[in-house]
Parts: C-alpha cells; sequence; structure tokens
C-alpha cells in the first residue's frame, strides 16, 4: 500500500514538473519563488539573491510573504522581476495532509482506501483525460471513458469485489448514460458553447475548438461522482434489510416488499443529496449570483446568460440522474437478492454506519 502511495506522488510530482519545464522554456521569461524581505523598496530574496521587485498589480504583501516572481527582460533588455502572486502550495499540501490524516484515523482501512483511490482519481484526470482533450480527442468521450474508468477502480478498491459494489456500479452507469444523454440534449437545446469565462475564451485562442464537450465532459465526471454517493449506500441498505431478520424463524422477505422497504430509506437520502447538488453549484457560482443583484440583472435576464444556463443545466440534469439512480439500485439489488447473489454482511462489515 505504502509503495502504491510512494509510486503514485512520484508519478505526479514527475508529471508536474514535465509541465513547467514545458511551459517556463519561454523567452527569457522564467517564474521565481522567494520570500519578502523588505518592503520600501519592495525586495525579494530568492535563494541567495536579493532582487528589487515592480508591485504593478498592487499585491498586498506582508514580510515574510512567500511569493511568485515573475522575470522577464525590458525593452532595453535589462531583466526586471514583477511580483506575480503569493506562493500557496505549501499550505494547500498541508491541508492535503491534515485530510489524509482525518481520513485514516477515522476510516482506519476503508478511509485510508478511499484517500488513496481519491489521488489516483485525480491522477487520472491529470495523466489521461486531460492530454487526450489536449490531444484532439473529443472531451466528453474521454471525460466517459476516464471517469468510467476510475468508478471501476476506485469503487472496488474502496469497498471490495462482490455483489453489492458490483449491482451499485451497474446501476451507476446505466443511470450515467441517462444522464449524459440528457445534458446532450439540453445543451442542444439551450444553445450552451462552452464559452462561459476567461479560462475558455483562453482554451479557444490555443486552438482548443470543442468547448462544448469540454463543458459536457466536466458535467459527466461531476454527476458520475454524486452517483457513486446515490448508488452504493442504497444497495448496502437493501443488503442489511433483507438479511435483517434472516433466520430467526422470519420467511425470506419478497422482492417486491424489499424494494418498498428499502425506497423509504432512498427517499430520505434523495431528498439530502440533490440539495448538496443544487447548494455545491449554488455555492461555487455565489460570487455570480452577488453580481446579479447588485447589477439589477432580472431573473429572466440572468437565466438567458450562459455561465447561469449552465450550471442550470448541471444541477438539473444531475440531480435527476441521482433520483433515477435510487430505484434502479434498489431494483438491481433486489433482483441479486432474490436470486441469492446479494450475500449477508460479514460481521464487522455490515452496520458501519452505526458503530465507529
Amino acid at each position: 500500500m505504502r509503495k502504491l502511495l510512494i509510486l503514485f506522488f512520484c508519478l505526479i510530482s514527475w508529471f508536474a514538473s514535465v509541465g513547467q519545464a514545458q511551459a517556463s522554456s519561454g523567452s527569457g521569461t522564467q517564474t521565481l519563488e522567494g520570500t519578502i524581505t523588505d518592503l520600501d523598496p519592495l525586495t525579494v530574496k530568492v535563494g541567495q539573491n536579493l532582487l528589487s521587485l515592480n508591485n504593478e498589480g498592487g499585491v498586498p504583501v506582508k514580510l515574510g510573504d512567500l511569493v511568485q516572481v515573475y522575470q522577464t527582460l525590458d525593452p532595453e533588455g535589462k531583466t526586471v522581476y514583477y511580483l506575480a502572486d503569493f506562493v500557496r502550495w505549501p499550505y494547500l499540501l498541508a491541508l492535503t495532509l491534515i485530510f489524509v490524516l482525518v481520513a485514516g484515523v477515522v476510516g482506519k482501512g476503508k478511509g485510508i482506501r478511499a484517500v488513496i483511490g481519491m489521488f489516483l482519481s485525480v491522477g487520472v484526470i491529470l495523466l489521461m483525460v486531460i492530454p487526450l482533450i489536449l490531444a484532439g480527442w473529443n472531451p466528453a468521450v474521454v471525460a466517459l471513458l476516464g471517469s468510467t474508468g476510475i468508478l471501476l477502480f476506485s469503487v472496488y478498491f474502496v469497498h471490495g469485489l462482490n455483489w453489492t459494489t458490483t449491482a451499485a456500479l451497474i446501476a451507476t452507469i446505466l443511470t450515467a448514460a441517462v444522464t449524459v444523454g440528457l445534458a446532450a440534449v439540453s445543451m442542444h437545446f439551450t444553445h450552451l458553447t462552452g464559452l462561459m469565462d476567461e479560462e475558455t475564451m483562453f482554451l479557444k485562442q490555443m486552438g482548443i475548438t470543442d468547448l462544448r464537450g469540454l463543458l459536457l465532459g466536466g458535467m459527466i465526471i461531476g454527476a458520475l461522482g454524486a452517483l457513486v454517493d446515490s448508488t452504493i449506500p442504497q444497495v448496502a441498505v437493501v443488503r442489511e434489510l433483507a438479511h435483517q431478520h434472516h433466520g430467526h424463524n422470519h420467511p425470506k422477505p419478497t422482492w417486491q416488499d424489499l424494494f418498498r422497504a428499502s425506497m423509504r430509506v432512498g427517499m430520505d437520502h434523495i431528498g439530502s443529496l440533490v440539495n448538496t447538488l443544487v447548494l455545491a453549484y449554488a455555492g461555487s457560482s455565489l460570487s455570480l449570483f452577488v453580481l446579479f443583484q447588485a447589477g439589477n440583472t432580472t431573473l429572466k435576464g440572468a437565466m438567458n446568460m450562459e455561465v447561469v444556463a449552465s450550471a442550470i443545466v448541471q444541477s438539473m440534469v444531475g440531480s435527476i440522474g441521482l433520483i433515477l439512480a435510487v430505484p434502479l439500485a434498489t431494483f438491481i439489488a433486489c433482483m441479486a437478492y432474490h436470486y441469492d447473489r446479494l450475500p449477508a454482511p460479514k460481521e464487522g462489515e455490515g452496520h458501519h454506519h452505526h458503530h465507529h
């Protein structure tokens, strides 16, 4: 396990360094990192050198701040240094470590496996999905392949190779197919181009033309994660209920009874999940909402804007997928149980959600 992690981090850091090498091979310009040692005149210490800085962007720095410095040549060919931005990665790394620790301490083996699964998912996106999109593949197809691969690997890796997980995966993939179709149709009718912000404008200038595919790809990756969130617990509910009274002189419940009982639990789950999804989209676009309110944009006017329209399409399509996933997962699990393919949870495995 530890070897896997080390290998993975090496891969990611190697990939990052390759990316940086390509980025910095331009003409006389490069990005350095250093510490602010003096504010007037603004001075930064990079390695052993003290450099005086231009702060045209007005970045609010204090003494001791870690900053990025942009080194370039002025029209006379002299080297000048601009204050580009703060260095953020050490703090992000620390935050990630806290996350790994919490997952390991609270979730034990399963928590650690979930963390590794998450890093591998990010790895697949960085090492497979993005390079293929840059190479000109259809972004939606790449996203679908990549996220299905991530799902197969990480779900089995975290939850084990068994019928419970398989039933959840079948439900996830079927619902994902419906969701993708619905997203594509919605994008067609709402005329979404994928040109929404500066990032997508840059991409267009760089020759990435299939921005609609990129938007759809983003929707696919987002929806699949949420779908697994609803299918795996739902199949676990069916399994728990199926084996609850078994052996206590109770007859085996029919799959119809099991379906009804499981759906009662599933309905509660649907309510909270849809809310989570919509709040996540609303949260990420909060500054946008404030802007519309401040600019007195009407609701109709706002909904006609591509940024808002695509956020609405994403949350609605995602929510429809989530809602459909629950009865589908329940049905598949009930069928598996009906044909004796859903074994009783092993001691210590079943009631995860009650003990810890």
